[in-house]
């Protein structure tokens, strides 16, 4: 009886040694290595106009303009919960509206329903990162934007949104009913 007990003990001891060595070699494994990304390439369906700190996130715009003549909104004033104007803001702020508004076709909808280049988790930028992609556009990093307004996903009232103008930079307050330009973004 006592030769088992130390023969069984004898097998603990084996296996917490090869265990804590098998810890010892995952402990020396280096760290995966991840792509960094740079403002300008092409990737995930767009080209990156934003990238964070950690050289592994940012954000993406498509090539070409969603559209060139469509409302903030649906058809109804109303105040939807698409308050957001930081970086990080824009799907957030999509999702809101189209829970507000609905169905039809609209800004916040097109981006929402667009599906491309294998991508479906578009979304109507938030006023920052729209001027993000202005100052991007404006340095010859990002391809070209027509001279004209581009609506944001912010909303600043009840009868109003945001939209930036391609031209001179400036954000402005529009109408929920006037008829801008539409570019999607998406987050990677």
């Amino acid at each position: 009886m006592k030769t088992k007990h130390v023969i069984f003990t004898l097998r603990i001891l084996v296996c917490l040694v090869l265990i804590s060595g098998c810890k010892k070699e995952q402990e020396d494994l280096p760290e995966p290595i991840l792509p960094q990304f740079s403002i300008g390439e092409s990737y995930g369906g767009g080209i990156v106009f934003y990238v964070d700190g950690s050289g592994k996130h940012g954000l993406i715009v498509a090539e070409n303009n969603q559209s060139s003549s469509v409302e903030w909104f649906n058809g109804t004033y109303i105040d939807t919960p698409a308050k957001g104007t930081v970086v990080g803001t824009g799907n957030e702020n999509t999702v809101a509206i189209t829970k507000v508004q609905g169905t039809g076709i609209y800004a916040a909808s097109i981006c929402e329903n667009l599906e491309l280049n294998g991508y479906s988790d578009w979304f109507l930028p938030s006023k920052d990162e729209l001027n993000l992609l202005y100052l991007q556009k404006a340095a010859g990093l990002i391809g070209t934007f027509d001279n004209n307004f581009y609506w944001s996903s912010t909303e600043n009232s009840y009868n109003g949104a945001w939209s930036q103008s391609f031209t001179s930079g400036a954000n402005s307050s529009a109408t929920k009913d006037g008829e801008y330009f539409v570019r999607a973004i998406r987050s990677f």
